[in-house]
């Protein structure tokens, strides 16, 4: 269970700097994917104008990418299930550098490698401390180990059969020593 609520990872201060990263990307995409649901046919019809895929599946692809930015941003933004929320915000991540490439106009590589980056980070760290799955993830309190394995009365003892004679079923707890020579079991 602790792969769906991986919650620690260190220290107060370093939960803190994982926070920021959580809500900044998981923002990024709740916003991202309600504005275009906003527009949903707009953002279809983009999708379909750019030829990568056939006309249903660039439907298929634009109807249910804007829900999934939305779900899993809101996820990664409150720290549930962070690291099923993380990995699905890679794979977009990596299908936007696929489709859009890895350059920019202004800057030497896509802001999608460093929403990739932060995203697998947050995924092999956990959400931190401040988050739900920290809340799930509670360790529950140790029982105590019985580490004195020593009987404290042996099973052939007297008191095992107190005022009681010997069966059949008994026999693998009596020892030779217990039955009187010629006696039999069943008494």
């Amino acid at each position: 269970m602790s792969m769906f609520f991986k919650a620690r990872s260190g220290k107060f201060s370093s939960s803190v700097g994982i926070l920021f990263i959580r809500v900044a990307l998981g923002s990024m995409f709740l916003f991202a994917g309600a504005g275009k649901i906003l527009d949903l046919q707009g953002f279809i019809r983009s999708v379909q104008d750019t030829g990568q895929m056939n006309e249903t599946a660039a439907f298929i692809l634009a109807f249910i990418l804007p829900f999934m930015e939305m779900i899993f941003g809101g996820l990664f933004i409150i720290g549930l299930f962070t690291p099923i929320a993380s990995f699905f915000i890679a794979c977009m991540t990596v299908s936007f550098l696929l489709v859009l490439g890895f350059g920019h106009e202004e800057l030497p590589f896509s802001y999608n490698l460093v929403f990739l980056a932060a995203s697998v980070a947050v995924m092999f760290t956990g959400a931190g401390l401040i988050s739900f799955d920290a809340l799930i993830d509670r360790k529950k309190p140790e029982l105590p180990v019985k580490t004195d394995f020593t009987p404290k009365e042996s099973y052939t003892t007297s008191s095992t059969f107190a005022g009681q004679k010997p069966n059949e079923s008994d026999a693998i707890f009596i020892e030779e020593k217990d039955v009187a020579k010629g006696e039999d079991v069943n008494g």
